[in-house]
């Protein structure tokens, strides 16, 4: 049996080129898409690297001498306390002494400075093996309870200084808060008090957007086990608390105290 298999319809190959041209996403030609526009391609031959070496350092060789100049006429001063203030009696019990509130801890030390210091004398103080970024204490905190007095209640993100013993909320909550830095300075230049200005330490934005002016100390330290300094209830603490609690990658942690102002330039 001999079968026969014809094809119908000559429009076979129009039909292709159609489907063909249907499938080609071939862009326009243009010498911006491929990339054939004229271009500087230079060729750094031992001459121009020399050259290139050489402008580069008359121009910043200058910049780094003044730099260096400049660091070498600042006066700094590192002075450590937190051994030489502890009484001989309590060497052996330093967490007692610091725990107990029966003791008088004021502590007068001189500095000695070796260069005149001019005026304004910036003031810092230093934390040694503060391991202030774990993951737990940096997330123990309430942004939305600084930022306003209506939110003081927002305390699910303050575990475990959350709430009080009778459920109210702690202002400010957190492991941040609660571990306040409570060392207090005052310092004389020659029995002449030294003023030390606070203002101007914190960026406008923080005070402006970030922390409240309204959100004042409430239910805070109250409880059996006290992490650190207390806070005036009629005060405003909320930009200076994290000021001095401001978290660091590093253990070292080094915070901006203020600004110290004397009349003697």
């Amino acid at each position: 049996m001999i079968g026969e298999a014809t094809s119908s319809g000559g429009g076979g190959k129009d039909d292709s080129a159609a489907v063909s041209a249907r499938k080609n996403k071939k862009p326009n030609y243009s010498r911006f898409t491929q990339q054939e526009l004229p271009a500087c391609k230079p060729i750094l031959t031992p001459g121009w690297v020399i050259t290139s070496f050489i402008v580069v350092g008359v121009v910043f060789i200058p910049i780094g001498l003044a730099s260096l100049y400049a660091s070498e006429h600042v006066v700094e001063i590192v002075e450590r306390y937190d051994k030489d203030c502890i009484p001989p009696d309590y060497r052996n019990n330093s967490l007692h002494y610091i725990q107990t509130s029966e003791i008088n801890k004021t502590c007068t030390m001189t500095i000695n400075v070796p260069k005149h210091m001019k005026s304004p004398v910036f003031i810092y103080y230093e934390l040694d093996n503060f391991y202030q970024n774990h993951r737990r204490y940096v997330k123990s905190r309430s942004d939305k309870q600084l930022r306003s007095k209506a939110s003081e209640g927002v305390t699910e993100t303050c575990k475990p200084e959350a709430v009080t013993s009778n459920g109210q909320p702690i202002v400010p909550c957190g492991l941040v808060a609660w571990s306040l830095f409570n060392d207090t300075y005052r310092f004389s230049v020659k029995k002449e008090v030294l003023d030390v200005s606070k203002k101007n330490i914190a960026w406008k934005s923080d005070q402006e957007h970030k922390f409240g002016s309204d959100v004042y100390p409430k239910n805070f330290q109250s409880g059996s086990l006290i992490g650190g300094g207390k806070l005036n209830p009629s005060i405003p603490y909320a930009l200076y608390l994290y000021m001095c609690s401001s978290q660091g990658p590093l253990v070292i942690h080094r915070t901006y105290l203020g600004t110290g102002i004397h009349q003697d330039k």
